[in-house]
């Protein structure tokens, strides 16, 4: 299908969502390149932090130098289960919704090559690492419902009938709008405005993101750790969203007051059947994106003593190839009353407005540099993360590409989003010589060029080494709570406030490690 511009509005119109999981293009490539904290249970406890830290199998996708760290091999297999409430407030409305997932965190091997070398002088080891890891989860519900006396749907319907001929034509045949003089030769909803309207939306997204990692480090005079490090991406994310609408049409009076020639007002039409009786509108937004991609990394961790790391990380552009697929229809049944069943008349289905189409996203450069501090029993770590959002691109991969709205979508896309600074902290206190505690913070600059949404993740955990090669660890992270409208859809000439459900989005993260050296 061909892409334009026009089904950006059309679906910004109709399908608003100003939640993070927005659909339109632009805000679906800053979702498949954002990524969160990744790895296993012991370096999430400490918020994330792994730029001047080694000898974890988090190391494999995060700085490839710290695999220099090991002195043995290394396989571990992390757990995680992901917990999302929303609690929604729609029309003085409450529901609460909770979605729960237990999952794959990440696996890992790490294979020790000494080099035998007994001196501080010279390469002392080669190291492998293989590793796959979540760099993000999707799993997600919403749903929200009330009654709405102030506008419908149809309202938001109409703007798109005076801007596109095709969906004009088609909505016509559902009955619920007429057009007239009164309206200036506008279309105008022949639902009852004013009257309750009882309305419900249904959000539910799945989906993740997965990095399989091959990744190299090396032990240069116990003073330099050099690693590099392959990646290659499995992306899958899935929306599907209904809305519900139930209410009157108007009376034929109604519908001729403002159009005094209206078909709906004369009884030998077949639209006089459609004047005061109730309808349901069904309204569906259905939207997959599958892609895979590929990046690089290179990373460096210096030792100036025994008690200080620094190092520096830095992750190339993921060229990550998307496709996408979506289904947009809508449907509606007629009947008499509220209190009956059997469809008054024969129910409308519009076409499908959805369509399918590949494309590229190229994610920005990430550059990270860290500082670790140990001392007597523990170490603190701390590092900041920069990322030019705004450095995302859109690519066309078809061969009949459409260069002018690459170039535009590029052009949202930078004016839209901003660099950002992700900054990580934290500890590491040994209670026993088997037993050790954790804490993190984790602080991610917003993104966004014009809207400040900073957000943060606040974490703990412990470690346990059960036996001289096999370990245990567990990390609990809070995110932090997060406040935002969701509206069903919005207006772009009617003079009516946009419905918008209040939504707060409480989310925890647990994650187990369990690991064996050898």
């Amino acid at each position: 299908m061909k892409k334009s511009l026009l089904s950006l509005t059309f679906l910004s119109l109709a399908f608003n969502y100003s939640n993070i999981q927005a659909q339109s293009l632009v805000d679906n490539t800053f979702m498949i390149s954002r990524d969160l904290t990744n790895g296993t249970a012991r370096f999430k406890a400490m918020g994330g932090v792994n730029t001047a830290l080694g000898g974890d199998i988090s190391s494999i996708s995060g700085n490839p130098a710290g695999l220099g760290f090991y002195g043995q091999s290394d396989a571990s297999i992390s757990l995680n289960y992901l917990n999302n409430e929303n609690k929604a407030t729609y029309f003085g409305n409450s529901v609460n919704q909770t979605k729960g997932k237990l999952g794959l965190e990440n696996i890992g091997v790490v294979i020790h090559y000494p080099t035998h070398n007994n001196t501080d002088f010279g390469w002392q080891n080669f190291n492998v690492g293989l590793s796959i890891d979540k760099q993000n989860n999707f799993n997600d519900n919403l749903k929200y419902l009330g009654t709405n006396n102030q506008n419908s749907i149809v309202h938001s319907y109409t703007d798109i009938m005076d801007e596109d001929a095709e969906f004009a034509g088609d909505f016509w045949n559902s009955y619920l709008v007429d057009k007239g003089a009164a309206n200036s030769g506008r279309y105008f909803p022949t639902t009852l405005e004013a009257d309750d309207k009882n309305q419900q939306m249904d959000l539910i997204t799945t989906g993740y993101k997965y990095n399989t990692n091959v990744s190299f480090g090396a032990n240069y005079g116990n003073k330099f750790y050099i690693g590099a490090r392959f990646g290659f991406l499995s992306f899958n994310y899935d929306s599907k969203s209904t809305f519900l609408e139930s209410g009157w049409t108007k009376t034929a009076d109604e519908i001729k007051a403002e159009n005094p020639t209206t078909d709906f007002a004369k009884p030998s039409n077949p639209a006089y059947q459609y004047t005061d009786i109730t309808y349901d509108l069904t309204d569906i937004n259905d939207l997959t994106l599958k892609g895979t991609g590929i990046n690089a990394g290179l990373g460096i961790i210096y030792k100036p003593t025994w008690d200080w790391n620094i190092g520096v990380n830095i992750t190339s552009p993921t060229w990550t190839e998307i496709q996408e697929d979506s289904n947009i229809e809508t449907l509606v049944d007629y009947y008499k009353d509220p209190n009956t069943t059997t469809s008054l008349h024969p129910g409308y289905g519009s076409k499908n407005y959805g369509q399918s189409f590949d494309y590229a996203v190229i994610s920005p450069w990430k550059s990270s540099i860290g500082l670790t501090k140990f001392f007597g029993g523990g170490l603190i770590s701390a590092e900041a993360e920069y990322i030019n959002y705004a450095s995302i691109k859109y690519r066309e991969i078809v061969a009949n590409a459409d260069l002018q709205f690459e170039s535009e979508t590029n052009y949202q896309i930078k004016n839209s989003f901003k660099g950002a600074f992700n900054l990580k902290i934290g500890g590491e206190l040994l209670i026993t010589d088997q037993l050790a505690v954790r804490a993190g913070f984790h602080y991610l600059g917003s993104p966004y060029k014009y809207d400040s949404q900073d957000d943060y993740i606040a974490s703990l955990g412990f470690g346990y080494v059960i036996t001289q090669s096999l370990y245990i660890d567990l990390a609990a992270m809070q995110y932090k709570q997060f406040n935002y409208g969701n509206s069903p859809y919005s207006f772009k000439t009617w003079n009516t406030p946009t419905p918008t459900a209040d939504v707060t989005n409480t989310r925890t993260n647990v994650v187990l490690t369990l690991g064996a050296k050898f």
